[in-house]
């Protein structure tokens, strides 16, 4: 059956609304991300900041003489969930004789902003680990360095929001839930719409805690083949 003038005309003005409500939402949206790192920013010794084409921001810093990198990942990757906001904080420290790992929680294969996917040597899962997870290694020397910081890990792990721990050779890395996206928004308009994004101080403070206790951990553990 042929649709009417005036069927053709509706249905042209409601794609032209639902155009226009997805711009007005996705131009809030992005005004509205880049304070999402301002209660955090207090914390730095000195900052860059910078906001990506998404408008989430990025802080580049010292802490307390760490060099330290604090962004907000957008991820609407995996399929049959809600988009997903990713708290990412690395902490720039060479541990040159460390043969590095990562931990992913409950991965789907679509993390592109994973690093465990880039390391091959398989790295079995410690019973007082959380259940779906997968370990990963640089290669056989990994796990020496893994077991003797994974009760520590476990204990990062207990978080839920916790995503993924990375030890390298350049560095340490936790990812943790920061929000998850609005249902409504999503179905009408496959817009990320995130109502409790702002990351505060408080939370910050905590990852770095976390970060500064596995570096000094992780410092120990590449000198105890010298000690031998």
């Amino acid at each position: 059956m042929e649709l009417s003038l005036s069927g053709v005309f509706i249905i042209i003005a409601v794609t032209a609304m639902l155009a226009w409500l997805a711009w007005r939402e996705h131009r809030r949206q992005l005004v509205k991300r880049r304070s999402l790192l301002d209660d955090c920013s207090r914390l730095f010794d000195a900052q860059t900041v910078t906001c990506g084409g998404d408008g989430f921001p990025r802080i580049e810093g010292m802490q307390a003489g760490r060099a330290i990198d604090v962004r907000l990942i957008s991820d609407g990757m995996t399929i049959r969930r809600l988009p997903q906001l990713w708290l990412q904080v690395t902490e720039l420290a060479a541990l040159e004789m460390f043969s590095g790992f990562s931990v992913l929680v409950r991965p789907s294969g679509y993390e592109f902003f994973s690093l465990t996917p880039q390391f091959h040597h398989v790295i079995d899962v410690p019973p007082s680990f959380p259940r779906e997870v997968i370990v990963r290694g640089e290669d056989e020397r990994s796990v020496a360095g893994f077991e003797v910081l994974s009760p520590l890990l476990a204990s990062i792990l207990a978080d839920a929001y916790v995503k993924e721990i990375a030890v390298t050779r350049r560095g340490l890395r936790i990812i943790r839930q920061a929000d998850e996206g609005r249902r409504g928004e999503y179905l009408l308009l496959r817009q990320a719409t995130f109502d409790r994004a702002g990351v505060s101080a408080e939370v910050l403070a905590h990852v770095l805690r976390e970060l500064d206790t596995l570096r000094v951990a992780a410092a120990l553990a590449c000198r105890e083949p010298e000690a031998a």
